[in-house]
């Protein structure tokens, strides 16, 4: 999990989740503590760089899931007198969206509603209602209303930050993207989610592939499998078989169906499954000697297969063919972050 509209890390922050990284969480509290507590010896009770060091505990909690204790740190840190300069004003917005995800957090879906449409409305009178900040700043209000059911206008306010970025060419539509496309499925739209991204510069187009293949295992089950199967279209058309991130989408689609259990789509999964590992043949030039394959799963996810040749191989051959299946397989695992 992690909290929408937050800036780079603090050094003592960054130090903190580094310490955290290597299971250090006592001294990774400290670093933060100690930063507070020097912040609020520098510049006192009610001050701004006091609020930022609170809002930096309130992020490792969060991380700790400490959610009700990082509650109160954001909110702390959002109860100092408003800062004049537009640098403040940033952090403040940062401090909102903060606690607005810790009372999300704590099953508080209303309260964090309202915090999040404040967000929303903070944003627009801070930067401009056509800056692209305030278009990334509706982001996450729609889909927390996308989590509670307010499909209809979560999908209008994606649009209008879509439409808005996509017209100034903001990096911040990467965000918006896969979101959206989740959207489409919960207001059932049949467009394509994708359709505009062959217009992306690479480096656009890769922040969206993270940001789709991150909704895996989570979220609206059957919304989220309709968004990876569309973005399998997309990976095939764009890149082609041969690429990486049609091979990493395929395997979002089989660890999306495995997180799933009883409710997964097992045709899905083994389609999927079936795909990448004929992809890993084909481009090991392995594809000749098998005419199908099979696929089965264990229970906790384990593979079986079954490939049916199209002529006895040389025992060189099927050494090299099994060598070929067991990459296959442990690259679909790879890919599916496990």
């Amino acid at each position: 999990m992690t909290l929408a509209g937050q800036p780079p890390p603090s050094p003592a922050l960054a130090g903190a989740l580094a310490l955290l990284a290597r299971g250090r969480t006592g001294a990774a509290r400290e670093v933060v503590t100690a930063a507070a507590k020097g912040a609020k010896g520098l510049a006192g009770s009610g001050s701004h760089p006091l609020a930022r060091a609170y809002a930096d505990m309130g992020r490792l909690n969060y991380r700790l899931g400490k959610f009700k204790r990082a509650a109160a740190e954001f909110e702390h840190a959002c109860k100092n007198p408003l800062p004049p300069d537009p640098e403040g004003r940033r952090d403040r917005l940062a401090f909102m969206f903060g606690y607005a995800g810790c009372l999300a957090a704590l099953g508080r879906p209303a309260d964090a509603g309202k915090v999040f449409r404040q967000c929303a409305a903070f944003a627009r009178n801070l930067h401009g209602p056509a800056a692209p900040a305030s278009a990334a700043a509706l982001e996450p209000l729609a889909a927390h209303l996308l989590r509670t059911g307010e499909c209809a206008e979560a999908a209008r306010l994606l649009d209008e930050a879509y439409d808005l970025l996509w017209r100034l060419g903001d990096r911040a539509i990467t965000a918006v993207i896969p979101t959206r496309a989740v959207a489409f499925k919960a207001v059932g739209r049949p467009a394509d989610p994708f359709a505009d991204l062959d217009a992306l510069p690479a480096d656009l187009t890769a922040e969206v592939v993270a940001g789709v293949l991150a909704l895996a295992g989570g979220g609206d089950g059957p919304r989220v499998r309709g968004v990876l199967a569309d973005f399998v279209r997309f990976a095939d058309r764009r890149f082609g078989d041969a690429h990486p991130t049609l091979a990493s989408a395929l395997a979002a689609v089989v660890r999306h169906e495995t997180a799933l259990g009883p409710a997964a789509d097992a045709k899905a999964r083994t389609v999927a499954t079936r795909r990448a590992v004929w992809g890993h043949l084909t481009r090991r030039g392995a594809g000749e000697l098998v005419g199908s394959l099979e696929v089965g799963f264990e229970p906790d996810g384990t593979i079986h297969l079954v490939p049916r040749l199209t002529r006895p191989p040389t025992p060189t051959e099927a050494d090299q063919l099994e060598a070929t299946l067991t990459r296959a397989v442990e690259d679909l695992y790879a890919r599916q972050g496990g």
